[in-house]
C-alpha cells in the first residue's frame, strides 16, 4: 500500500517507538512521584522538552504538552474574545474564536490589507502558518507584525509546517504557537502550546501541577517522549523535506506526459514542499480516489478532520472555487520516506484510474458522480 495521506497523519518512525516502549512497559511510573524510578521518566520528560523546544528553536519552559494541535489552539484562544482568523483555517480555529474570519485571494494567501484592516477591535489574531488542505504557506512576518502593531496576541497553528520548513517562533512576533506529534512521525495524541516567556497564560485545564501548573493531568509520558524523539528526527531531515517537491514534479509530469490535464489549487503560491491539492478536470476527486485505494493508494479529499461531512470543502470554496471544481480536488501528501520507485507506482496507479473513470463516461452521461 502507498499512503499519500501525510497531512491526515504519519507512520511512526521506528526510532520514535524505540524510544517510546520503556515507558509503556518497564518505565512505568508516574513523573510526579518522589522516589528514584520516577525521577528517571521526570528526566525522560524533560529531554522531551528540549527536543521539542529545540525544533521551534524556542525555550523548553516556553513548552507546554497537551494533547494535541486542537486542545493547544483552544487553550491558546480560550481567554480571548474577539479573534480574528482566516476563512480557510482548521476547525480547531474556527469553531473556537469569536471574531472575523478574513478573506484569502484565489490562491489561498491572506489578502494582506484586508486584514490589516480587520486587526483594530481584536484582541487576538489566529492563523495557520501553512493551510491543512493545499499546503499554502501564509506571509507569516507581515501578519504577525501587524497584529503586534495594533496590540493584538498573536497564535500560530504550525501543525503543517513544523518539520516541513523552519519555523523559528522567536524570529516572529508570535505569542502562541500549536504544533503535533503526529504530523511529524511522532504518536496520535500529544502535542504542545507554545507560550512566549512573559506573555499571560490561564491554564486551560485545572487540578495537579503538572507541566507548571499550565496543564493539568499526568503527563502521557510515553507519548511526549515520542514527540520529543520525532522533533529531534524532523530537525535533522530538514533538508529531506527541501527535496520533496522535485518528487510531487515528477508525479505530475508523468501524468501530463499520458495526456492527463491536472490543475493545482494554490498553484501561484509558495507551499509545503510535499503537499499537491489537485483536480482533474470532469473527473470527481471520490470516483478516482475509490478507484485508488483498492488499487493500493491512498490519498484524500479532504481534510480528514471534515471528511465525515458531505458540505464541499470550506478551504477551497473560501479561495473562490465552484463546487464542481471542489468535488474534483484531491489532496495528495507525501513524506520524507517516500521515493522515486513510489513516484513512479503511484503515477501509474492514478493514470489508471483516471482512465478507467473516463472510459465510463460520455457527452451523453455525464461525469461519475458519487453519492453517500
Amino acid at each position: 500500500m502507498i499512503y499519500w495521506d501525510n497531512n491526515a497523519t504519519t507512520p511512526l518512525a521506528p526510532e520514535v517507538l524505540e524510544a517510546m516502549l520503556p515507558f509503556l512497559q518497564t518505565s512505568f511510573y508516574n513523573p510526579s512521584a518522589a522516589y528514584g524510578p520516577a525521577k528517571v521518566v521526570r528526566k525522560a520528560l524533560d529531554v522531551a522538552r528540549e527536543q521539542v523546544a529545540a525544533l521551534f528553536a524556542v525555550y523548553p519552559d516556553e513548552i507546554i504538552f497537551t494533547s494535541g494541535g486542537t486542545e493547544a489552539t483552544n487553550a491558546a484562544l480560550a481567554a480571548y474574545n474577539n479573534v480574528l482568523t482566516l476563512t480557510t483555517e482548521h476547525p480547531a480555529t474556527l469553531r473556537t474564536v469569536k471574531g472575523e474570519a478574513c478573506p484569502v485571494l484565489a490562491n489561498g494567501v491572506v489578502d494582506l490589507p484586508e486584514w490589516k484592516s480587520a486587526i483594530p477591535g481584536h484582541d487576538a489574531v489566529s492563523f495557520a502558518w501553512a493551510n491543512h488542505e493545499t499546503g499554502v504557506i501564509q506571509p507569516v512576518r507581515s501578519m504577525c507584525a501587524a497584529a503586534a502593531e495594533c496590540g493584538a496576541r498573536v497564535h500560530v497553528d504550525v501543525v503543517q509546517a513544523a518539520g516541513k520548513v523552519p519555523v523559528k517562533l522567536h524570529d516572529y512576533a508570535i505569542d502562541y504557537a500549536s504544533a503535533s506529534a503526529h504530523k511529524i512521525h511522532g504518536p496520535k495524541g500529544v502535542g504542545c502550546l507554545y507560550v512566549r516567556r512573559g506573555i499571560e497564560f490561564k491554564p486551560y485545564l485545572s487540578g495537579g501541577a503538572q507541566e507548571d501548573y499550565r496543564r493539568a493531568g499526568t503527563e502521557n509520558v510515553a507519548g511526549i517522549v515520542g514527540f520529543g524523539k520525532a522533533a529531534e528526527l524532523a530537525l535533522t531531515a530538514a533538508e529531506q523535506y527541501a527535496e520533496l517537491n522535485a518528487l510531487l514534479n515528477r508525479f505530475t509530469s508523468q501524468l501530463r506526459a499520458t495526456g492527463i490535464d491536472i490543475e493545482v489549487n494554490g498553484a501561484s503560491a509558495r507551499r509545503l514542499p510535499h503537499v499537491l491539492n489537485m483536480r482533474v478536470p470532469g473527473c470527481s476527486a471520490q470516483s478516482i480516489s475509490l478507484l485508488l485505494e483498492p488499487a493500493g493508494l491512498l490519498c484524500s479529499t479532504g481534510s480528514a478532520c471534515t471528511s465525515a461531512e458531505p458540505e464541499p470543502s470550506h478551504v477551497l470554496r473560501a479561495m473562490g472555487l465552484p463546487d464542481k471544481l471542489i468535488r474534483e480536488s484531491l489532496r495528495i501528501s507525501i513524506s520524507r520516506y517516500t521515493t522515486a520507485d513510489e513516484v513512479d507506482e503511484a503515477a501509474r496507479l492514478f493514470v489508471q484510474a483516471v482512465q478507467k473513470v473516463r472510459s465510463v463516461q460520455s457527452a451523453v452521461t455525464g461525469p461519475v458522480m458519487v453519492y453517500r
